[in-house]
């Protein structure tokens, strides 16, 4: 399964760093997704040297690529063992969701001063995308550019980063939960909340509703996980 170099696909009102992405972090979005989307089982060992042959590049791209899915908090790395994809008790994504929200709201606080025309109809853009698609995967890979294109304008690009890494650690549960609980119309309802609160320019408004929004969220998680894993 060789990589191959493709165009970021990223809006043109913000574009990325460089045009293209190397073979390192294509790999690292390609094993980033096989995860979320539950197609690796909790604890299963990912071996450097079956990845490699299976991608067609070296063991350094391989280990280069775990080392940064482990600071996301997706693999873990046992003395000997190796690398494996992580499992989180209940009350570990309990607490990841409370550091979380604390995180995205403060990038809210400081992102609708700056929220531009251009960021809301991004915005509006990937609200109707959502509202069609069903499919967990995708869908959480779309939701996850709404979350973001709302906090960009903060302008604290070292706190989104470490709110991604955290959105990434509970996507995979997000996903599992999304799959059997089908709740893709409430959350489709509390986006165009939250986003009527950055329309109007209403900070504190804002940040009321990501929180409850990511709260309910963070609750059916939970009781999800721990029901599945009674």
């Amino acid at each position: 399964m060789p990589l191959h170099i493709r165009v970021d696909p990223s809006p043109p009102q913000q574009p990325p760093d460089r045009s293209f992405k190397s073979v390192g972090e294509m790999l690292t979005d390609d094993l980033r997704k096989t995860i979320l989307s539950g197609s690796l089982e909790e604890g299963e060992y990912l071996r450097q040297r079956s990845l490699a042959r299976r991608y067609g590049v070296s063991e350094v791209v391989v280990r280069e690529a775990l080392r940064l899915l482990e600071a996301e908090g997706l693999v873990e790395t046992e003395r000997r063992k190796g690398a494996r994809i992580s499992r989180l008790s209940a009350a570990e994504v309990r607490e990841l969701w409370e550091l979380r929200i604390l995180i995205e709201k403060l990038l809210t606080l400081h992102a609708v001063p700056g929220f531009q025309a251009g960021d809301l109809a991004r915005a509006e853009g990937l609200i109707k995308v959502m509202n069609e698609e069903r499919d967990p995967v995708e869908w959480l890979s779309i939701n996850r550019e709404f979350h973001n294109c709302l906090y960009r304008p903060a302008g604290r690009p070292r706190i989104l980063r470490f709110g991604n890494n955290l959105r990434n650690m509970m996507d995979r549960y997000l996903r599992m939960s999304l799959g059997v609980l089908q709740h893709f119309e409430v959350a489709h309802r509390e986006h165009r909340m939250i986003l009527a609160a950055y329309r109007q320019g209403n900070a504190l408004l804002a940040v009321k509703r990501v929180e409850a929004h990511l709260q309910k969220t963070a609750d059916g998680v939970v009781i999800f996980l721990t029901s599945q894993r009674k």
